[in-house]
């Protein structure tokens, strides 16, 4: 079936798979199902809404709205929301069912649930288990940790997402078990790597691309077990160690010269059509174990899923982003899992059976519709208590009326989300000025403008001559000319590491480390080697050279 986006005119197919999908995870009541409809949206329009739901490095400090005291969430003081502290959150001070009301028929759902989610308070963040870690989100199990979010198991981390199990990293993204890493993205279990994308069990190397079980290498590519390569150049020992000294890493100035020739120098060399491993039947990029799992990006243990993007340990799931461990027949979703089942068109769910069309509800509610912040409840609709009998009676006259508005099988609306667009991660993948994202129906919050401060200093090229000092000063971002701060601990890193200094901000860098990444949407090409059709991350105007995977391990291994 061809259609076009109602909302970019994009055309997009819906397969024979997608409508059994559909079907599989209608929900019923009495016996009768109540059929999704196929979407009105593009995979990326689609993507889109669901992103606009989710903060991540945007941390604001603002008052509870239960004890008054001060506490940092990624909800901003203007959001129109009740916001708890985590902890306030989980007591049992209060309960989510008092603001429960009866659904009213004479007037469309979106609008009574985006009241309901006005008076029923949120959790500042979802942080749980973490020691001098305040300045996280998304996060658990964190210590003496800064500026990370979508992060589990990790010490001493500052700045970045999706860091995980890892010790003494900064500036990194979508990294795993790895230490003394920095400016790193999309690597495994690396130790004492700098300025590398896409490599695993490599150590003490600069400038790497795509390697795997490389020690002492530096600005290379494909590298396979190899050890003292310059520029993929095989060389001794010693004459390895007396160019990398040439090369002077502890000056940033000449960091951004390797920079540049590596990024050169990496298109001279073939690039693999995705990123994966022990996988069959599948499609996106960065996938490991899965199975059937097609448009799925930066995934694992996935089976008969599709459009779903970090997401872990799923099954028969389309259309959600992040996080799994375990979820199952869940559509349309932003933040599900911990053992889900059954969730569709919801926000953060854990735990959660047969939910629909809720947000933040936790614990193992069950059979719940349009709810807000529950824990452990069932056979709820708008926060308000039913028997089983009249909830099975209820719901599907809910659902023949969201029919009528043309609300039944929709996400939520941007014009409900409390969150500016571009306080999102929505506008981390599809930025949109101001005038684009109202024109969606989405928040936007201008920056407050400010003069630059007077007591800026000029941020040294070479770590050797930079003391402490320098964390009382205010810096300037080379990019945004936006004033920014080193941290103590941030600054300790660089001086024992022989790091220099960075130049631009943290949300400058962290753009910029994004930028490195390909786009999750695929295009159709030819493999340069064997000219077999492949999909792929990279577009076909891009300068790279891309294989199919039969001819890009021919060539590596």
């Amino acid at each position: 079936m061809q259609k076009n986006c109602r909302q970019c005119s994009t055309a997009f197919e819906i397969t024979e798979d997608d409508l059994s999908f559909y079907d599989r995870v209608s929900p019923v009541f009495n016996g009768k199902k109540e059929s999704i409809p196929a979407p009105g949206l593009c995979p990326d329009c689609r993507f889109r809404e669901r992103l606009a739901w989710r903060a991540e490095l945007h941390v604001f400090q603002r008052k509870s709205d239960l004890s008054g005291a001060s506490i940092l969430s990624y909800f901003p003081p203007e959001a129109p929301c009740k916001v708890f502290s985590l902890l306030e959150w989980y007591e049992d001070t209060w309960n989510g069912l008092d603001s429960g009301r009866p659904f009213d028929f004479s007037r469309p759902f979106f609008p009574q649930f985006q009241e309901l989610t006005r008076v029923v308070p949120l959790p500042a963040a979802s942080v749980d288990y973490s020691e001098n870690s305040e300045y996280v989100n998304s996060a658990s199990w964190n210590k003496n940790c800064y500026l990370i979010a979508g992060a589990n198991h990790n010490e001493d981390c500052y700045y970045g997402n999706f860091i995980n199990n890892s010790r003494s990293c900064v500036d990194c993204n979508f990294i795993d078990h790895c230490e003394i890493c920095y400016e790193c993205i999309d690597c495994a279990k690396c130790y004492n790597l700098r300025y590398s994308q896409d490599c695993s069990n490599c150590s003490d190397s600069s400038f790497l691309f795509s390697c795997r079980n490389c020690n002492h290498c530096f600005g290379s590519v494909n590298l396979a077990g190899k050890q003292y390569v310059f520029f993929n150049e095989a060389l001794s020992k010693d004459e390895y160690e007396k160019r990398l000294k040439s090369v002077e890493l502890r000056r940033r100035s000449k960091v951004e010269e390797s920079e540049k020739f590596f990024r050169i120098h990496r298109l001279k060399f073939p690039h693999r059509s995705i990123i994966g491993e022990m996988n069959e039947d599948v499609s996106g990029n960065v996938i490991l174990r899965s199975r059937n799992a097609h448009d799925c990006y930066d995934v694992s243990d996935l089976e008969d899923c599709r459009f779903c993007a970090w997401l872990h340990h799923g099954k028969h799931c389309y259309d959600c982003y992040a996080w799994g461990f375990t979820a199952e027949e869940s559509y349309a979703n932003m933040e599900v899992g911990a053992d889900s089942y059954h969730v569709l068109f919801s926000l953060m769910i854990y735990n959660g059976t047969n939910v629909y069309y809720s947000w933040n509800c936790r614990s193992s509610c069950k059979d719940v519709f349009g709810c807000v912040s529950l824990k452990r409840n069932q056979y709820c609709i708008l926060n308000k208590q039913y028997s089983k009998e009249e909830y099975e009676s209820l719901v599907p006259k809910i659902i023949e009326h969201m029919r009528k508005t043309g609300e039944w099988g929709e996400f939520f609306p941007y014009a409900i989300c409390p969150l500016a667009y571009n306080q999102t991660i929505a506008n981390d993948y599809f930025p949109l000025s101001r005038e684009e994202a109202q024109a969606l129906g989405a928040r936007w919050k201008d920056e407050v403008s400010s003069p630059p401060p007077k007591d800026t200093v000029e941020i040294l090229d070479l770590i050797d001559d930079a003391s402490e000092g320098i964390c009382e000063k205010t810096l300037c971002c080379e990019v945004s000319g936006k004033p920014f701060k080193i941290i103590p601990q941030e600054y300790r890193f660089y001086k024992e590491h022989g790091i220099p200094l960075p130049g631009r901000g943290f949300f400058a860098r962290h753009e910029a480390r994004l930028k490195k990444r390909n786009p999750r949407k695929l295009w159709n090409r030819e493999c340069a080697k064997c000219r077999k059709p492949i999909e792929t991350s990279y577009c076909p105007d891009r300068p790279e050279i891309v294989y199919c995977e039969n001819c890009y391990l021919k060539e590596v291994y």
